[in-house]
């Protein structure tokens, strides 16, 4: 029996990870049926509350538990493999235990050692020190790394990837950055994201069935052009400092559809429920507030359809296959877009959008958060939507290379662990 280890993702939270999640444990299982999963979550509690699979446990790996438990425990464990204390090895952190006896420990990390980001290096490296402490193969599923000019993420990111069985990276400008540190352990080429062998099959919880019937009977009876806004927390946190209202373009990017004749879906791709004061992988609060914003200006339109609620990626997919195009903030909104074959128009923050992009030729429909115009947005709407029997063949074909892409690194991990003894 294979035992999988799995960190860096969560189940709540931010439904990108999820979609990574349940993708690697769906696709595991199709090889091995009877395989057990350890997952080390950001969100613990919760998500021990959503999952009841009994071959799945998870252990926290947030930053607190990562430095004071997994990781000095490991060094101990490490220590009484060399004496005579194995028997006292049962009063050890069953979470320690399990990474010990784990086959292989994957990385989900959607990003990580990127300039720019080095308060985030700590959790980088803390999240992979303990399986290699513990002789635990680490295999780096494929996410957006670098660029390493600063000097300190350039020094961590290399000595710790060299310690990886594999890194994988997803898109060419990822691959380039990695190329420069002369890795031995870089897979020769880019492969895809994970989540482009997401199934509906793979799906782990059930998250607000009523709400979501309610919300899919609405958009059934919807005969306009329905256009589905998928907004990010991380911009609208991101746009602060500079003083620019990354809400007040997004309601004013309502504002304009509706006007236009057009119906609109507010939907997220982070959520947290419970924790609508909190903008850290949620993003329910930006789509309640723009919601408000659009009641305070008199706009109450029966066309305005939004999410305030919990949902997995089977549920955020099911809403956008109402949706004749789609504009998204959330890196895995996108992928969620490309996967179905939809029209896709992209706000982001990082290389890791455009690399996917120029893959299915639209390129140019990547635009940065910084210079967000609403009108500009609408006018690349009605431009897609123009030619949007071209696109769709376009996106089916990339679909396709992209999945194969994607499913190299599964090969690659499967060829591991038939190495591996049961």
């Amino acid at each position: 029996m294979k035992t999988i280890s799995i960190i860096a993702a969560t189940i709540s939270g931010n439904r990108g990870a999820e979609a990574m999640l349940t993708t690697t444990i769906g696709r595991i299982r199709d090889h091995y049926p009877d395989a057990r999963f350890n997952i080390y979550s950001y969100y613990p509690d919760i998500d021990s509350k959503l999952v009841s699979d009994p071959m799945i446990n998870i252990y926290s790996a947030t930053p607190l538990y990562l430095l004071v438990v997994l990781f000095p425990f490991s060094i101990l464990l490490s220590l009484m493999k060399w004496t005579t204390l194995k028997l006292s090895w049962k009063w050890l952190p069953e979470s320690v235990i399990s990474m010990h006896d784990s086959d292989v420990l994957i990385d989900l990390a959607g990003v990580s050692f990127i300039d720019g980001r080095e308060k985030f290096l700590p959790y980088n490296v803390l999240t992979l020190a303990p399986a290699f402490i513990l002789d635990t193969p680490v295999i780096k599923f494929s996410q957006a790394l670098g660029p390493f000019e600063n000097s300190l993420n350039r020094f961590f990111a290399k000595h710790t990837l060299a310690r990886c069985l594999q890194v994988f990276a997803r898109g060419a400008s990822t691959h380039q950055h990695l190329k420069s540190l002369s890795l031995k352990t870089l897979y020769p080429e880019p492969v895809a994201d994970v989540a482009f062998q997401h199934r509906t099959s793979y799906r782990l919880t059930m998250e607000n069935p009523r709400k979501l019937s309610k919300l899919t009977e609405r958009l059934e009876q919807e005969d306009r052009k329905l256009i589905g806004i998928c907004p990010s927390s991380v911009l609208a946190v991101k746009l602060q400092p500079s003083g620019n209202d990354y809400i007040e373009e997004m309601t004013s990017l309502c504002r304009r559809l509706l006007t236009e004749g057009y119906a609109v879906l507010l939907y997220p791709n982070a959520t947290r429920e419970d924790r609508m004061a909190q903008f850290r992988n949620n993003d329910l609060p930006v789509i309640s507030d723009i919601v408000k914003r659009l009641s305070d200006d008199g706009i109450q339109p029966t066309a305005l359809y939004f999410v305030d609620f919990d949902i997995n990626t089977n549920s955020i997919k099911q809403l956008m296959s109402f949706c004749t195009l789609v504009m998204v903030s959330r890196f895995h909104a996108m992928i969620a877009a490309l996967s179905t074959n939809q029209l896709v128009i992209v706000l982001g923050w990082s290389h890791k959008y455009q690399e996917v992009m120029q893959s299915f030729n639209l390129g140019d429909f990547v635009f940065d958060f910084k210079q967000f115009d609403s009108k500009k947005i609408v006018d690349t709407i009605h431009q897609l939507l123009s030619g949007e029997q071209t696109t769709i063949r376009k996106l089916r074909q990339q679909r396709d290379l992209a999945m194969d892409s994607s499913e190299i690194q599964f090969n690659y991990l499967f060829s591991v662990l038939d190495e591996e003894p049961s």
